[in-house]
């Protein structure tokens, strides 16, 4: 890996990996790092051959520590500062929200702050054994974008993202999962084989069956037209066929995602 604080992407059988390198400081997000996230997304929505996009960290002991708060002199400290910084920090997020496919954080070690809102971004949050979660916004005098609060209320319930805002407490994996907050806290392999079994399934029905849950989470995010017509395309693709083909044959589909 880079010695620099980066974003490396790279693509093998169907999943787009986004792994955040910058692990002398538990994988903190640069400016530069927020700057390069959009394209990233995109270029993983544009390409067909990827099917998942799975964001990790560098190192085994961090996902994502939040924003670097070393560089906040320099780029925080003023008004125009504060708003240049925030409005790439979200727009770095909702580029990762607008990704049609299955997008996944796997989370190993420290989560915190603005790495919660890359996980709260992702669909899915596989997490390790020695993962551990906060948001220590009260402990630094600054407030969580309301968005994320959003989604962090619809995922855990309004009284759990309290507690969390209220207490900038340490949750580690078994609590997180009891809570809601990820989906699963059973390691690294465990993660990778889910994130391959999604992988190997209809592109087109991951993105019909996305479009719907989020349209039924926040409605107007599609619209319900939209997602009729994602359904409609599934019923009328090749892959259609071939999951009925390969049922019959009793062997395992091969989806093109057409």
């Amino acid at each position: 890996m880079s010695s620099e604080p980066t974003l490396h992407y790279g693509v093998q059988d169907g999943v787009a990996t986004l792994r955040i390198d910058h692990p002398a400081r538990h994988n903190a997000m640069t400016f530069q790092m927020w700057q390069r996230l959009p394209a990233l997304a995109a270029q993983a929505q544009d390409d067909p051959a990827v099917r998942v996009l799975l964001l990790r960290g560098t190192g085994g002991k961090a996902f994502c520590s939040g924003s670097d708060i070393s560089q906040f002199g320099e780029r925080r400290s003023t008004p125009e500062g504060i708003a240049l910084w925030n409005g790439t920090v979200v727009q770095a997020v909702d580029a990762l929200a607008r990704v049609a496919k299955p997008t996944v954080a796997l989370i190993e070690g420290l989560c915190m702050g603005g790495g919660m809102g890359l996980a709260l971004h992702c669909d899915l949050r596989f997490a390790t054994e020695d993962a551990s979660f906060a948001i220590p916004a009260a402990k630094l005098g600054v407030a969580y974008y309301p968005s994320w609060l959003r989604r962090l209320s619809a995922l855990a319930g309004p009284a759990v993202a309290k507690e969390l805002m209220f207490t900038a407490r340490r949750y580690d994996a078994r609590q997180a999962l009891s809570i809601g907050l990820v989906n699963a806290a059973d390691g690294v392999e465990a993660a990778l084989e889910r994130v391959a079994r999604m992988a190997a399934l209809a592109p087109l029905s991951q993105a019909a069956s996305k479009m719907a849950i989020d349209e039924a989470v926040a409605p107007g995010t599609h619209g319900e037209q939209a997602c009729q017509q994602a359904l409609e395309r599934c019923f009328a693709s090749d892959d259609y066929k071939e999951g009925q083909a390969a049922f019959q044959a009793k062997r395992p589909p091969v989806f093109v995602g057409a």
